[in-house]
């Protein structure tokens, strides 16, 4: 089952623009992505484009992350590190990994 893609765009407290995307990425709805993507972006400051809730993502999400690499940085989770990496997304713009507070984590039993 997929999940639905969401995205919202919000100013940080430090007035940092940032776009929160989450759910999967693929070709049906890469398109949206890239013009929602496209109308957040403004002149001045890079735009942050949180993918820590994105679940999934397909060749045509990272066609549009390259597309914008050069004005954007980006924060994934752990989930998404490789992929990221691999293609190489990573030497093109600032990729963070938010890894997951052990303290907060739930022991398994």
């Amino acid at each position: 089952m997929t999940s639905p893609l969401q995205i919202t765009t919000d100013r940080l407290a430090d007035g940092k623009r940032q776009l929160t995307v989450t759910g999967e990425i693929d070709l049906g709805n890469a398109a949206y992505f890239k013009e929602e993507l496209g109308a957040a972006l403004q002149p001045g400051p890079r735009l942050l484009v949180d993918l820590t809730g994105v679940e999934y993502l397909d060749s045509a999400a990272l066609a549009v992350l390259f597309t914008y690499a050069d004005r954007i940085e980006i924060r994934i989770a752990p989930l998404n590190e490789y992929l990221l990496t691999v293609c190489g997304l990573t030497q093109l713009t600032d990729v963070e990994v938010v890894r997951p507070d052990p303290s907060s984590v739930e022991p398994s039993e």
